[in-house]
């Protein structure tokens, strides 16, 4: 038995209002994570590869292994089958896809943030396994699932050519990309991973976390505060990539902010024009304000959402930031903050949540008809 949404994703003493079958938009979710285990991972890989992973393992730590960490590893209770939470996916399918009718799900495995940053050879050994994985365990079973390009980001040549493969299957359409990099996502280092998802019209999914590096304040001590960061990674990835000019060169280019909130996307606009106006010779690359950059080229999820005390102020942000056309339903399942698509932003006006739930995610994810009805 399901356990009601009321029944996760929620705080102590929050009030959720779940919305009638008829109240109700068929939902594109922005945010699914897959979990790939350790044995499922050594299979996919050859053999000098499977002998290293199964002997030394990887330098970086894998999604729930992170200090600070919420309790059941930062899961929902109820998604604990006998693997591993996103493991299962007809447990996924039962508890996402079925119960809320989802008309597509993005796949995002957080392990690509760690086999990315490995060694060239072996990172991208890892990410092709866990390309292979995800297709043969999700999108050969539901063609509901979109599929997330996982890539040796540090090693852009490799990551280039593996989006390139990975394009010829119509399942996949997103490269994935950690918001953590080695270096700014702007600099020319990664030029060989964005010219590969222009080439092939891929949007490119920068989702929070990655190698910690904890450029903002240094390593966090608390895990709210570890949550609350993901803005700011989010701001950092903006920043880098409109101020260095990269949509100049990569005019075709578009980037999806994946769990970084919403709130500072006005704000952060605001203050970028503000003080281009007065330095705008030190920035040539541009020919445009950045928030003409930032409207054009960035699509933003809602999970994890701001939710303020007075309901009106959440719209009045999405207005501001100018980014209601441009604004992704996003569950983050099955993560312990989970949002159900039939409660969740029950506050935005009709026509504003109905384009967050479906509409804008159709605009940009190519969505199979059959599967879209």
């Amino acid at each position: 038995m399901i356990p009601s949404p009321t029944s996760f994703g929620t705080f102590p003493g929050k009030e959720v209002v779940s919305l009638s079958r008829k109240q109700f938009t068929k939902a594109v979710d922005a945010d699914v994570h897959p979990f790939v285990m350790p044995g499922e991972v050594s299979a996919y890989l050859p053999p000098v590869w499977r002998t290293k992973f199964e002997k030394y393992g990887i330098r970086p730590p894998v999604p729930g292994s992170v200090y600070p960490r919420m309790r059941n590893g930062g899961y929902r209770r109820d998604a604990w089958p006998d693997t591993f939470p996103g493991n299962d996916v007809d447990l996924m399918k039962e508890q996402l896809l079925d119960l809320y009718d989802l008309a597509a799900a993005v796949l995002i495995p957080l392990h690509a943030h760690s086999f990315g940053a490995e060694h060239a050879e072996f990172s991208d050994a890892l990410c092709r396994g866990l390309n292979d994985w995800l297709t043969d365990r999700f999108l050969e079973k539901d063609g509901r699932f979109i599929g997330s390009v996982s890539v040796p980001f540090e090693t852009p040549v490799m990551a280039a050519e593996e989006i390139r493969r990975r394009a010829a299957d119509p399942r996949f359409q997103q490269v994935l990309a950690p918001a953590n990099t080695e270096l700014p996502m702007g600099s020319p280092k990664y030029w060989p991973v964005l010219e590969a998802a222009c080439e092939t019209g891929l949007p490119l999914g920068v989702h929070s976390g990655g190698v910690p590096s904890y450029r903002l304040t240094g390593p966090p001590s608390y895990y709210l505060e570890e949550h609350c960061e993901f803005s700011g990674e989010m701001q950092s990835v903006v920043m880098s990539l409109v101020l260095g000019g990269t949509f100049e060169r990569f005019p075709e280019l578009r980037v999806v902010l994946v769990e970084g909130g919403i709130a500072w996307a006005g704000p952060l606009q605001w203050s970028m024009d503000a003080l281009y106006r007065t330095w705008h010779s030190d920035l040539p690359g541009l020919r445009k304000l950045p928030s003409e950059y930032f409207r054009e080229h960035f699509w933003l999820t809602t999970q994890p959402i701001e939710e303020p005390p007075r309901a009106r102020d959440l719209p009045r942000a999405i207005r501001q930031a100018d980014i209601e056309d441009r604004l992704l339903f996003a569950s983050d399942y099955p993560h312990w903050d989970f949002d159900a698509p039939d409660h969740a932003l029950k506050d935005l006006p009709k026509e504003l949540r109905e384009a967050v739930l479906r509409t804008n995610a159709e605009s940009l994810y190519r969505i199979p008809a059959e599967v879209a009805a």
